[in-house]
């Protein structure tokens, strides 16, 4: 008797990082990502990166929960609030997971350490891109005050579809020559964390803005050396980002243009997404909520470029 699988639900994930308060581009990553998965039924669960503690602070953590609220987007799992988080979330609690991933590369002789500063890396690079200087230099991963970077072999390339964008080919060992995958202090990268979470979620469609691409290609990267074709297979939507009057992408250090520095300013939700209407081009949408942004929604006639703020 012939049985069809049943199609696998969609399930993605809003994943800030507590490191400064969030702004117009966090809000409209969390609108595309929340649109996406409620269009086709799917779930949206919240995971907040912490493992860059240096920069971590409570009030940037509760401004996570206060965006998502003030936005009117909800998720179907993951932290309540900032001590759900501490208690049960944060990504510390997760460290063996992304230790045993992390094993599996130094089983196949893909890991070496290197001692090198970013000083010394910027002196020999002026674009800041690894030299591979301690490739072959057979050091301990042992040994003290020593990152932990991968192999990665001349001219890989890194291929994938985008939902957005078609056919994407990044350069991996061009433009991301060996990157750590485990800090000096000992804790696993940004790069681990992320894949090990996302496999371990089930997440199957992964939302991150343009700039984001080549940490997908270096995760598709991990992802093939260590067998995790729940990566491998998952779907991909890298978004055109919001850009500032002088042309560069917005960042959590320019805090006047910060959604909690607008808030306080007057800015209510109805005018952040009409703003966000605004900055696409669906003025004629009357889009006033988070309802009304996903009834306009439409992936395929997303714009490739988003005007500037």
């Amino acid at each position: 008797m012939h049985t069809s699988e049943k199609p696998q639900q969609l399930k993605t994930r809003i994943a800030p990082t507590p490191s400064g308060f969030l702004h117009l581009g966090n809000a409209l990553s969390f609108a595309i990502t929340w649109a996406l998965a409620r269009q086709q039924q799917g779930m949206v669960a919240l995971r907040i990166d912490d493992l860059d503690n240096a920069r971590f602070r409570p009030e940037y953590l509760q401004d996570i929960f206060d965006t998502l609220d003030f936005m009117g987007i909800d998720y179907d799992e993951g932290p309540r609030s900032p001590q759900d988080f501490r208690d049960n979330y944060s990504q510390l609690l997760r460290l063996p997971a992304y230790h045993t991933l992390l094993d599996m590369l130094v089983q196949q002789d893909m890991v070496y350490a290197c001692p090198c500063s970013r000083s010394q890396i910027a002196s020999l690079s002026p674009l800041g891109l690894y030299p591979l200087t301690c490739r072959d230099e057979g050091l301990s991963l042992d040994s003290p005050n020593a990152a932990w970077r991968i192999r990665i072999q001349e001219g890989t390339q890194i291929t994938f579809q985008d939902l957005l964008l078609g056919s994407c080919t990044v350069p991996l060992a061009l433009e991301m020559p060996d990157f750590v995958v485990r800090r000096k202090d000992g804790i696993p990268a940004y790069q681990i964390a992320s894949l090990c979470d996302d496999l371990a979620m089930g997440v199957n469609l992964i939302v991150r803005g343009k700039d984001l691409m080549l940490s997908t290609a270096a995760q598709l990267f991990l992802a093939q050396h260590t067998g995790s074709s729940a990566f491998t297979d998952a779907q991909f939507v890298h978004h055109p980002l919001i850009s500032s009057s002088d042309g560069n992408k917005l960042s959590k250090s320019d805090d006047a243009l910060s959604l909690t520095e607008m808030r306080k300013a007057g800015l209510k939700p109805k005018g952040l997404w009409a703003l966000l209407a605004k900055l696409l081009g669906w003025q004629e949408a009357d889009i006033e909520d988070a309802q009304s942004f996903l009834n306009r929604f439409n992936l395929p006639d997303f714009p490739r470029q988003i005007r500037q703020v």
